[in-house]
């Protein structure tokens, strides 16, 4: 709600500085929107990095004849 309410604010305060035209409103929202989509891509939450919410396990894998845990196999 908060949101509609200042990009109305900005197309008032546009319209009353440049003068109210179908070009000024449609200007405004136009960067309106633009502004609103790369503060929505820039958040923190839209892009999952790894470690943040996963647990990352190591698998290693030994090749060749000195494998010392055969020895100790029942």
């Amino acid at each position: 709600m908060i949101p509609l309410l200042l990009i109305g604010a900005a197309v008032l305060g546009a319209c009353l500085v440049f003068g109210y035209s179908s070009f000024v409103v449609g200007f405004v929202l136009m960067v309106a929107g633009v502004v609103g989509l790369i503060a929505f891509m820039a958040t923190p939450g839209a892009v999952l990095r790894p470690g943040e919410r996963e647990a990352v396990i190591e698998e290693r894998h030994y090749i060749g004849k000195h494998d010392d845990h055969r020895e100790y196999r029942d």
